[in-house]
């Protein structure tokens, strides 16, 4: 007869691994973004995740057997350590990579932009809160690091406007390499014209503009000034060009607060950057997102609003979860198990997709927190699984006493591997 089990060690433990796996996942995201594939890098995220869920929960059965029973710690468990990983870190790594896979290809009209063009602040106040030059640098690496079929351009802006390096191919060395030492001979002074920069900006790009390509501006300031935003803001929204920007609200909050109104205001994002020695990741960070997306962060630029990918994302996130319920099934080497959990695991992995899904579009919170809760999700809701499905009992017998005095149950022993193993 089907019954209800229940572990508080399996739930807690299951808690823990969401934890753990979730701050692990993070540093993998801050560490390797950029640098591993994408298909890689979520791999690794979800493997991991699995790996150390099912490692708790197999220790807590091993320490407190309540939902296989004594006779599996006897007799089984060592089979459920042959299990572990290729059950968890390795088919959750192969469903991580695959499905990152299925939401980077772009089956809709919407692309990524090919040209970027680079508003930068070189006014006065730079050189207190950017003695390093940290932005000039920052916009001389990622002309370094941006794919060769791209197009980029520098305006520089302080009172007035000028087109430091007007749209070049950053396939061609020689333009990259002049792009960069013009950059590095600029100056800081004078005032600050956010609104100028940005018509310098929109008449750079009508006049470079070619056929199939789409253009996106990234603006960094520190400081503030008087603008018409609706007049300033048109021109990008008729053609559909995004601004990112990026300030430092703990110089200037009234600055970025316009900064973030400039972005909204064309369908880009806004970055709070605390110390210019981040700017280099920024940059990078807006370029790539702009590019491509991974299936546990948030979308930008053009991809932002799309409803493919937000049905995508939920669904991928499904499957995950009821791939995070049947590895713990095959962990255990229980059919029974496999069931419950992958039910439960489904339903996890559903309402997870929803948090990344609706938390990280609105951003209220930061993005490690809506992926700590969908972590905790897929490890703490997918282990339930047996407290709201019941499970048939894998063991037959009649019930006995083990030599050393704690209770077992007594088989044959000729036939108790295919008794246990009726599942798998």
């Amino acid at each position: 007869m089907p019954v209800r089990k229940f572990s508080f060690l399996f739930l807690l433990f299951s808690l823990i691994a969401g934890f753990i796996g979730a701050v692990i996942g993070e540093w993998l995201l801050d560490s390797y973004y950029g640098v591993w594939p994408n298909i890689l890098l979520m791999g690794a995220y979800f493997g991991q995740l699995a790996f150390i869920a099912g490692l708790l929960v197999l220790l807590a059965e091993i320490i407190s057997p309540v939902i296989n029973g004594r006779s599996w710690r006897l007799e089984y468990s060592g089979l459920s350590w042959k299990f572990l990983v290729p059950s968890t870190l390795v088919m959750l790594f192969g469903a991580g990579l695959i499905f990152q896979f299925l939401y980077s290809l772009n089956f809709s009209s919407v692309k990524p932009p090919d040209d970027i063009v680079m508003v930068m602040d070189i006014s006065d106040s730079m050189n207190e809160t950017d003695p390093g030059r940290e932005s000039l640098k920052a916009a001389g690496k990622l002309i370094s690091n941006m794919e060769p079929t791209h197009r980029a351009s520098i305006i520089s802006f302080n009172e007035k406007a000028s087109t430091t390096k007007s749209m070049f191919s950053i396939g061609d060395q020689q333009e990259r390499t002049d792009a960069i030492d013009q950059i590095n001979h600029l100056e800081y002074s004078g005032g600050t014209d956010i609104g100028h920069a940005l018509d310098t900006a929109i008449h750079e790009i009508d006049d470079n503009q070619k056929s199939g390509r789409k253009s996106m501006v990234i603006l960094f300031s520190d400081g503030y000034s008087e603008l018409d935003l609706d007049a300033v803001a048109k021109p990008y929204q008729s053609k559909g060009i995004i601004i990112n920007t990026i300030g430092m609200s703990e110089i200037d909050r009234g600055g970025a607060q316009l900064l973030k109104l400039i972005a909204s205001r064309t369908g880009g994002s806004f970055y709070d950057v605390k110390k210019a020695d981040e700017l280099t990741n920024v940059f990078e960070k807006i370029y790539l997102e702009n590019q491509d997306r991974l299936l546990v962060t948030e979308r930008h630029g053009l991809f932002k609003d799309s409803v493919y990918l937000a049905v995508l994302r939920v669904l991928l996130m499904t499957l995950i979860g009821g791939l995070f319920g049947l590895s713990l099934g095959i962990v255990f080497d229980n059919r029974y198990l496999a069931k419950s959990y992958g039910v439960t695991g489904l339903i996890a992995g559903l309402l997870a997709g929803l948090v990344l899904e609706l938390g990280l579009q609105d951003s209220l919170m930061s993005g490690f927190s809506y992926r700590m809760a969908a972590a905790i999700l897929l490890t703490a809701l997918t282990a339930l699984g047996t407290m709201i499905i019941p499970i048939r009992e894998k063991f037959a017998g009649r019930p006995g006493r083990h030599p050393g005095g704690s209770d077992v149950t007594v088989r044959d022993t000729s036939s108790k591997r295919n008794q246990y193993n009726k599942g798998f």
